[in-house]
């Protein structure tokens, strides 16, 4: 599953790249934060760490559900926001 995420401070936007989630466990490093991920049977476990210190986030757990989206989507993350946009075709 190929998806793509977008960090956002409020209408600030920290860090956008793209992650190739397959079946064997990776690490891919972005400017803001690392995302540790795998694809499970249902779901794409991915956890978002390693954040400098002025983002205050700790880690970012996600399951997220083996689909294709329509548009954008998001995760509100309180200061912040987690977009997102995934696709089948990885």
């Amino acid at each position: 599953m190929r998806i793509d995420l977008a960090l956002f401070d409020g209408d600030d936007l920290l860090d956008r790249g793209e992650l190739l989630v397959g079946s064997i466990a990776r690490t891919s490093s972005f400017a803001v934060f690392q995302a540790a991920h795998e694809l499970g049977p249902d779901a794409a476990d991915i956890v978002l760490s390693n954040f400098p210190p002025h983002v205050d986030l700790e880690n970012v757990t996600l399951d997220m559900p083996i689909h294709e989206s329509a548009d954008w989507e998001s995760i509100d993350l309180g200061r912040y926001t987690l977009a997102f946009w995934c696709r089948l075709d990885a």
